[in-house]
């Protein structure tokens, strides 16, 4: 039963740990989609690099913004 509870304990630990980064994250994303919209707003030349700069590995991203569409599901990829 120790066992069981001392596993029990860590998977706690680690999802509570998922979750704030999880949370920061959004954060970030959120506060990069508001400066996206205010830039838009006071017409600012290139208002999506706000989300640019946030999410620099999103595939989503990577193939619009690509030449070639080789590897555009990989996040991470660096493309």
């Amino acid at each position: 039963m120790t066992t069981d509870l001392t596993t029990l304990r860590a998977e706690i630990t680690r999802l509570r740990q998922a979750m704030t980064i999880l949370r920061g994250r959004y954060a970030n994303l959120l506060a990069a989609v508001r400066a996206a919209v205010a830039a838009h707003e006071d017409g600012e030349a290139d208002p999506m690099a706000y989300l640019n700069d946030e999410l620099p590995d999103h595939p989503s991203r990577l193939a619009v913004n690509s030449d070639s569409h080789e590897d555009t599901g990989t996040a991470g990829s660096g493309k």
